[in-house]
C-alpha cells in the first residue's frame, strides 16, 4: 500500500489526484483518460475527493476540477485519520468498559481437586496449608464422611485446628453429634478444652463437610462413593460468592448447635 494509500485514499482516489497535480484544472472525462480510472467510476471519484476537500470542483461548464496542494491534502487526510482513530479508540474503551463485568460475571472459580483419604498425610497438609493462610477466621463443618468412620481414621486431622491457625483468627469447628460415639472421651475432653484457641460445638443439621477460610477460600469434602466413612479427595475452591453462601448456612447451624463442652458435661443436649 502507497503512502497516500495509508492516509486513507483508494487506489483510484490516488491516480485521480496524482493526475490532478499533474493537469492542473481538467474535466471529468480528460481526468478519466489521463488516468485511467474508467469514465463509470470517475465523477463518484472526484466528487468524494472533493467532499473531503482535497479536490475543489469549479464552477464551469464543464465542471472542471483541481488538486489542492499537497501539504494541504496531507494535513487534511491526517487529521482525517485522527478522528477515525479518536472514535475507534472511543469505542474499544467503551466496549472494554462493558466487556469486564461480563466477563467478570462469567468467569468460572479458580478450584483444583486432591485425592486425600481420612487421616492420610495428603489430607494433613492439605489442611496444614489452608489453615496457615487464615488471617481471620476458620469455619470447619465436619459432617460425612467423619461422621461414620472410626475416630483413629482422622485424629491426625483435628491436629491442624490447634496447630496450624495463627492464634490471631477465630477459628470454629462445627461436628456432627455421631462423631461423639466414636471419640473417645480423653479426645472429647482435649477438643472442648474452652482455654484452646478453637471453639467447637455439635449439630446435627450439616450433612455436608467443608471448610471457609477468611471468607474467600473454601474446601468441600466429597465422600467415597463405595466405602462408608472413606473420603474420597478434596476440592478447593477461591470464590468469595460460594464461600459467602457457605458461612451463611455454617452461622445458622453454629447458632443452633451446642457447645461440645456442655454436651460432653451433660449440661445441654444435641439440637435435633
Amino acid at each position: 500500500m502507497s503512502d497516500l494509500g495509508e492516509l486513507g485514499l483508494s487506489s483510484y482516489e490516488e491516480k485521480v489526484y496524482r493526475t490532478l497535480l499533474s493537469l492542473g484544472s481538467a474535466t471529468a472525462q480528460a481526468v478519466s483518460e489521463a488516468s485511467g480510472v474508467p469514465m463509470g467510476r470517475i465523477y463518484d471519484v472526484l466528487n468524494g475527493l472533493d467532499a473531503r476537500d482535497i479536490v475543489t470542483a469549479q464552477s464551469t461548464e464543464p465542471t472542471r476540477y483541481a488538486a489542492v496542494d499537497p501539504e494541504t491534502a496531507v494535513d487534511r487526510l491526517l487529521a482525517e485519520r485522527r478522528r477515525e482513530l479518536d472514535a475507534r479508540a472511543a469505542r474499544y474503551e467503551s466496549i472494554a468498559e462493558g466487556i469486564g463485568p461480563e466477563l467478570a460475571a462469567t468467569t468460572p472459580a479458580e478450584s483444583r481437586f486432591w485425592t486425600a483419604p481420612l487421616g492420610s498425610d495428603a489430607a494433613v497438609s492439605l489442611e496444614r496449608d489452608l489453615f496457615a493462610t487464615a488471617g481471620e477466621t476458620v469455619r470447619s463443618a465436619m459432617s460425612y464422611p467423619y461422621a461414620a468412620a472410626p475416630w483413629d481414621r482422622y485424629e491426625p486431622e483435628v491436629a491442624p485446628f490447634y496447630e496450624a491457625v495463627d492464634e490471631g483468627a477465630e477459628v470454629r469447628l462445627l461436628g456432627h453429634a455421631a462423631m461423639l460415639d466414636a471419640a473417645p472421651p480423653a479426645a472429647l475432653d482435649r477438643v472442648a478444652d474452652p482455654s484452646a484457641n478453637v471453639s467447637v460445638r455439635v449439630t446435627t443439621d450439616l450433612e455436608t463437610t467443608f471448610d471457609v477460610v477468611d471468607g474467600n477460600e473454601l474446601t468441600f469434602h466429597v465422600p467415597h462413593p463405595t466405602e462408608r466413612g472413606e473420603r474420597l479427595g478434596v476440592i478447593h475452591v477461591r470464590d468469595e460468592s460460594m464461600a459467602g453462601r457457605l458461612v451463611e448456612v455454617f452461622d445458622r447451624a453454629w447458632e443452633r448447635a451446642a457447645p461440645l463442652s456442655a454436651v460432653v458435661e451433660g449440661e445441654a443436649p444435641v439440637e435435633e
